[in-house]
Parts: C-alpha cells; sequence; structure tokens
C-alpha cells in the first residue's frame, strides 16, 4: 500500500502565487552553477526572486527525482531491471505470509542532482504526489517526513486524490504521457518475442543508442504526465515550463496543439519562464 501525507490540522493559508515548476526550469532555478540560455537568464533570476522573497510558492512533481533523475542512457537499463516478485515469510511455524509486489531497481543520484534537491528545499520547495497505481507507482524515499507537500485532509483528500489520477487517466487516453513508454516497452517485448512480461522489463531490450534514445523520451513524456497530474491534484496555479514538445513534437502532452484541452478539461494553466518572471513582477509582495 502507498501512504500519501496528509495535511496537519492546524494547517495555514499560503497567500503566494502557486507554481509547478517542471524539471527543465526547476534545473535552472536551484542549480546556480548551471546557466540557463541567454534568453532565459533574466527571466530565471527573476523567478528565483520571488521564490526567495514568498511571492511565489514553488513545488516540483516527485517524477522528478523518480524518473528525470536517471541518466538518459540508463533509463532504459535501470527502470528495466524492475520486476514483480513474491516474497515469503514465517511469523510462526503455523503461519507463512506471501506478499507479491513490484521492485524497482535502486540507483545512486549523482551528487549534483542530490544538490539541487536539497537547494529547493532550502528554497522552500516541495514535492507534489502524483498519480497512485499498483504496479509502476515510484515513491521517493529517504529525503525526510518534509519531501512531499501535505495534501488536504478529509473529503477534499480524496477529491484531491482523485483528480490526480483522473487527469493521469485522460492523459494515457488521448496516447500520451505513460502511455508512451508502455507502447514502445511491449513493442521491444514483443520484438524479442517475449510474451507475458511486465511492461517495464521491454525496456531492458533496448539494444542501440536509437532505441535507448526513444526509451529516454518515451521516460520524460512519462514524467511530464505524472507532473501534470500532480499539479492538478494540488490545484496549483501555474505550471511553469519550457518545453513545448521538443522531439516528440505532437505526441507529447506539453506540444501546444494539446494546452488548450488541459486548461478547458483540467483547469491547467501552462506559462514559460519568460512569462512567469513578467507575471511575478505584477505579484504585491507579501507582509
Amino acid at each position: 500500500m502507498v501512504h500519501l501525507p496528509r495535511e496537519p490540522e492546524s494547517s495555514r493559508v499560503w497567500t503566494p502565487v502557486r507554481v509547478t515548476f517542471d524539471t527543465n526550469v526547476w534545473s535552472d532555478l536551484v542549480d546556480p552553477d548551471k546557466e540557463a540560455s541567454d534568453g532565459d537568464c533574466t527571466a530565471i533570476q527573476r523567478v528565483r526572486a520571488a521564490l526567495n522573497d514568498g511571492r511565489i510558492r514553488g513545488f516540483f512533481s516527485e517524477a522528478t527525482v523518480t524518473l528525470d533523475s536517471i541518466g538518459r542512457k540508463e533509463k532504459s537499463a535501470v527502470l528495466g531491471a524492475s520486476r514483480f516478485e513474491i516474497k515469503t515469510a514465517s511469523t510462526s511455524p503455523s503461519n507463512i505470509v506471501i506478499s507479491i509486489g513490484p521492485s524497482w531497481k535502486r540507483t545512486d543520484m549523482h551528487p549534483r542532482f542530490r544538490a539541487c534537491i536539497s537547494a529547493a528545499r532550502r528554497m522552500g520547495m516541495r514535492a507534489l504526489c502524483g498519480p497512485r497505481r499498483f504496479g509502476d507507482t515510484l515513491v521517493v524515499r529517504g529525503f525526510g517526513e518534509d519531501f512531499y507537500e501535505p495534501l488536504p485532509l478529509g473529503t477534499a483528500f480524496l477529491e484531491a486524490v482523485d483528480r490526480t489520477n483522473r487527469v493521469d487517466s485522460d492523459i494515457v487516453s488521448r496516447g500520451l504521457g505513460r502511455f508512451r513508454v508502455i507502447e514502445f516497452a511491449k513493442f521491444l517485448s514483443h520484438r524479442d518475442g517475449a510474451s507475458g512480461e511486465w511492461w517495464p522489463q521491454g525496456l531492458e531490450r533496448a539494444q542501440t543508442n536509437s532505441e535507448r534514445k526513444k526509451v529516454a523520451l518515451a521516460v520524460s513524456e512519462w514524467a511530464d504526465g505524472e507532473a501534470l497530474a500532480a499539479h492538478a491534484g494540488y490545484r496549483n496555479d501555474f505550471f511553469c515550463t519550457n518545453d513545448q514538445g521538443g522531439a516528440l513534437g505532437k505526441r507529447s502532452i506539453l506540444h501546444p496543439t494539446h494546452r488548450e484541452w488541459l486548461s478547458e478539461m483540467h483547469g491547467i494553466s501552462i506559462i514559460s519562464a519568460a512569462k512567469m518572471a513578467d507575471f511575478c513582477a505584477d505579484i504585491d509582495k507579501i507582509e
């Protein structure tokens, strides 16, 4: 069972604008040694200033850590090494416990990426819980109890979880997000005549640099879908990204083609770092 953090009874009401940052913006904001492109450098500095002085409050998806932190060349091997395992344990001569569940390969996070997470937390950023499914849900561990932003309590908790899972399901139904990586993984399994595999195992069958690149792109699309679903679940104000589809084009959920649908159906407002910087200039200072 996957446990979701809940908001304490004494939770305060946040007045800053709540912004979910995609990895391509988040990494520039929290890593002072990483230079943004010339056109974005000023925008990043202005958004960073707004984070530091409290005009906006920043968040990032857990997929930033569980998926984006894996190197592009390693994604097929790391995620493809996952397995469903059956474990037995005996607590007494007459009692045997059998557990069935997924096992995902653990890898050491690059020190620079871990440093970025620490920097984000010092800036007040917290991770958002994404969709929760049996099997292919990845949860961040090892960063302390305050890593995740708590979800609301009571009925609002159930509504938030339902909203997150519904957006995830709708994105997949459009053939985007997680759908891309599942389909490619199944293709690789079918090509190698491996019937009955759990879909992530197919990723390990990528043989060429071209196939490993396709896996990396599909996993990034998976992460984008998870991030948007998490953003919707928390009802944040803006989703800030500089991604407009990249190499996937219209096969990416972040391509302009799909943004109107995300706005109309799920109330997701997507904004670039430059537009976010302009918006920050108009936000009143918090007293």
